[in-house]
């Protein structure tokens, strides 16, 4: 072949490439035209008239509706008849988003630099407004798709695209998260013209049918995006992400985002009764694999729209806040060192802990009282109209030994109980109305006799000593022993405690002594002492030549 035909053969193999590259772009060009496209589905009377009017810029579009589609009637179409309809012509409308909850404070800047300060569900938010929630706060913004957004305590939020496509169901919703933090739960994508975009100081995430949480972190000019459900493509310097549900990632301004990071499991919660009967309860859970912290959320029901009370904790318990009887959810996460947070558990509690109980006061828990019964006392409930008081044999009151409704004090005595042995009581507030809070904490007493008085006897042993003995008493029972020179006994010559009934001691010539005894229960508590014993001294055989020698010397003299 010469050198023309091999030029000609270049010059065919080039014009099939450059053909070939002309029909993939085609072939693209129309698969992206195509994915632009709605597509409309007929019911029953539905016209390509009736279409235009109701969902496109211009009504005449109905002449390229039938060209473009094919369509030989346009005036009796089949229902169920699908329709391509370029996403240019449809109609497009601000449609404002409306506050759905607030809890605490917040504040909207309006686009035209007014303020609300007063917000409440059904306030309207139009594009350019800017949402502020104050220390404590959090507001939930719901959009024309139903969308719902929580933004949280101390974050602010712009609405820069708020609009739809007419009545399609498509709703294009754009938000910049200058501060702070929010969650969303975002519905699916109804067509081609939906988005929902939440834009940070770092980063752009686009999601349609998710849950995902978005925080700003103002320190290190990062954001931190959690994907709960569905997928959020997440871009950071030009460099995009998508992160499925599970996982989250970091994006640091003018970085990429970070390589998906698996999110913490949700915690166990340790058993939670019921119903809760006491205020500021200490809920508990397992702790987390990988958790620096937990997050402590309480709200209103289990869709925390919004947050009625929040704390970190660095322990794997947190007491809850005072809050009013009725139903709440509680939901708790980890949070690893990077700051992102995990899957959150989430427990439905029931609070009836009102009116509440008042604090007892006395007896003090465990007090042992002698020879009487005690007089209960409590603080007053400031929620209280009376008092019910429940005396027990038993910490579990099945054996009950007095019940009273109608105590309207905060001191009771009760004389019927006068019995020694071991007695439980407790406080229970009975409001105006007539409902019975909590039962109060269950105290203990014990009621114990008076040790009888020590009744000694007197004698004297074999090798001169005296020996004072008495009758035994209870088990572990010591005695205190006092021997002095005076009644008052101040003049002591010894002062002991003994644990036998038995006291041996020298006598003493010409002195008079005096000895009481009593008895020292096992708790220190100190008997009466017994009657007073005069302890004679010894006859002195030499005392007759006193007088005789004083004689002597009278006469001498």
């Amino acid at each position: 072949m010469d050198i023309y035909g091999e030029i000609m053969i270049s010059y065919v193999k080039k014009f099939r490439l450059v053909m070939l590259f002309f029909l993939v772009t085609s072939m693209l060009q129309v698969h992206i035209a195509k994915a632009e496209d709605w597509i409309y589905t007929t019911v029953k009377g539905d016209s390509l008239w009736n279409v235009s009017e109701r969902h496109l810029d211009k009504v005449t579009r109905y002449l390229q509706l039938k060209k473009i589609n094919g369509i030989k009637n346009p005036y009796h179409m089949q229902p169920g008849t699908q329709i391509r309809i370029p996403m240019k012509w449809i109609k497009n409308n601000s449609v404002p988003a409306e506050i759905l909850s607030v809890q605490g404070n917040a504040e909207l800047l309006l686009a035209n630099g007014n303020f609300l300060y007063k917000l409440s569900p059904g306030t309207l938010i139009h594009l350019g407004d800017h949402l502020k929630s104050g220390n404590d706060s959090s507001v939930a913004v719901k959009f024309a798709d139903n969308s719902i957004l929580t933004l949280h305590s101390d974050s602010s939020i712009r609405f820069d695209h708020l609009s739809a496509h007419g009545v399609t169901g498509m709703v294009d919703s754009r938000l910049h998260l200058l501060e702070g933090r929010m969650d969303t739960r975002v519905i699916p994508a109804s067509g081609p013209g939906s988005r929902f975009e939440i834009k940070t100081p770092s980063a752009i995430s686009a999601v349609r049918g998710t849950e995902y949480r978005a925080l700003v972190i103002p320190e290190s000019q990062s954001s931190n995006i959690e994907v709960l459900k569905g997928k959020v493509l997440v871009t950071g310097a030009q460099k995009k992400k998508l992160i499925n549900a599970g996982f989250g990632t970091q994006v640091v301004k003018g970085k990429p985002p970070i390589a998906p990071r698996k999110l913490l499991e949700p915690p166990v919660f340790n058993n939670i009764d019921e119903i809760l009967r006491s205020i500021h309860f200490l809920v508990s859970w397992e702790p987390v694999d990988g958790a620096v912290q937990y997050r402590i959320e309480l709200a209103a029901n289990n869709h925390f729209n919004t947050i009625i009370w929040q704390e970190f904790s660095e322990y794997t318990r947190a007491a809850l806040p005072d809050l009013p009887d009725g139903a709440y959810s509680i939901r708790v996460r980890g949070v690893d060192k990077s700051g992102l947070e995990g899957k959150s558990a989430i427990q439905a509690i029931r609070i009836d802990a009102r009116p509440q109980a008042p604090v007892q006061l006395k007896p003090v828990e465990n007090f042992i009282i002698r020879g009487k019964v005690p007089e209960l006392q409590w603080t007053a409930s400031s929620e209280a109209d009376r008092y019910k008081i429940e005396i027990a044999s038993d910490a579990e009151f099945k054996q009950q030994l007095l019940k009273r409704v109608d105590i309207d004090t905060t001191h009771f005595t009760a004389s019927e109980l006068a019995a020694t042995g071991k007695y439980y009581w407790r406080i229970t507030s009975i409001a105006a109305n007539g409902e019975v809070g909590p039962a109060g904490a269950i105290r203990s007493y014990e009621i114990k006799s008076i040790p009888d008085k020590v009744e000694p006897e007197m004698e004297t042993a074999d090798d001169g000593r005296f020996v004072a003995t008495w009758r035994s008493g209870a088990p572990e029972q010591s005695y205190q022993v006092q021997l002095a020179y005076d009644q008052m006994f101040k003049d002591l010559e010894f002062d002991k405690n003994i644990n036998e009934p038995l006291l041996s001691f020298e006598p003493v010539s010409g002195a008079i002594r005096y000895l009481r005894i009593r008895a020292i229960e096992p708790d220190g508590y100190q008997g009466p002492w017994g009657a007073t014993q005069r302890v004679d001294p010894l006859a002195d055989d030499t005392a007759w030549w006193v007088p005789v020698i004083g004689l002597i010397g009278i006469i001498i003299l």
